[in-house]
């Protein structure tokens, strides 16, 4: 069965039931309005993206029809938990386990058992240490069953960020983040964070409690390079020339020029180390 060929229509329906549920309460606000169909946007492309390092890895040239399907529902609904997390904002509350946890929790109560699916899920909005540390992961024995939760929690990580990154370039979309209108201007203009800095030197990515300027967010999405485990989402990068749009604003908001130029580099070479033949 070829991948085009595999039907998730019954489970984007509950996708879009937990949107239009979530829309119909949080309409009369605008902003939380907006962020529903941002998500509701943002999981369709993720599906997209995830189709594409689906069709084109070739570690997964000869999986099954159920792995296919297992990757597609993966990226479908790894973000259903934020359409709750946007209800609970719209009554000032928050959920600390984040929306990666919602979305688990809302699967599994939903009545879905599968590990390959849930885990990937639940980790997926975490640092990459998340699935190691995760009880339920330590407690598989069967080590197929693990091998396929560590593939497709790579699938929905790398799906996630070429999507994301590929929003950037289509849509400005960090301009339009919360992060950046509650900026004040200096703050916008300000210099990199040396923590910022050394995950771009030590090849890792950024964390959220780290960032203070609007430089340090753009950054932060670069460093998305660090996290990507699948060979086409390298050359996703490359084609649509994504890190072009992201330097150019970084370029534009970083007063240290030296900086970004040596973050250009760090970057581009780090990509080309990854891309092969």
């Amino acid at each position: 069965m070829k991948l085009k060929d595999i039907d998730i229509s019954k489970e984007k329906q509950q996708l879009y039931a937990a949107y239009e549920n979530c829309f119909n309460l949080v309409k009369k606000d605008d902003f939380l309005k907006g962020y529903a169909n941002e998500k509701i946007k943002h999981s369709m492309q993720v599906v997209g993206a995830g189709n594409y390092i689906l069709k084109n890895e070739k570690s997964f040239q000869n999986k099954s029809a159920e792995f296919f399907k297992k990757g597609k529902l993966v990226c479908l609904w790894h973000d259903i938990g934020r359409f709750e997390e946007i209800i609970l904002l719209s009554q000032k509350q928050r959920c600390p386990q984040g929306h990666s946890y919602l979305s688990y929790k809302i699967l599994k109560e939903a009545g879905c058992a599968d590990l390959s699916i849930l885990l990937p899920i639940k980790g997926h909005g975490g640092m990459p240490e998340a699935l190691a540390e995760d009880e339920e992961y330590q407690n598989i024995k069967d080590p197929k069953q693990k091998a396929e939760v560590e593939e497709l929690y790579k699938l929905v990580k790398d799906a996630d960020k070429i999507a994301n990154m590929y929003l950037h370039k289509a849509d400005k979309r960090l301009f339009k983040d919360l992060f950046f209108s509650s900026l004040s201007k200096q703050k916008k203009y300000a210099s990199l964070s040396p923590a910022v800095l050394d995950c771009v030197y030590k090849h890792r990515i950024v964390k959220t409690q780290d960032i203070v300027s609007f430089s340090d967010r753009i950054v932060q999405i670069l460093c998305f390079v660090h996290e990507l485990y699948y060979q086409p989402s390298y050359t996703f990068l490359q084609k649509h020339k994504i890190l072009d749009e992201l330097f150019s604003d970084l370029n534009q908001f970083c007063p240290n020029k030296e900086h970004v130029l040596e973050i250009e580099k760090c970057i581009r070479d780090y990509m080309n180390n990854q891309i092969k033949d």
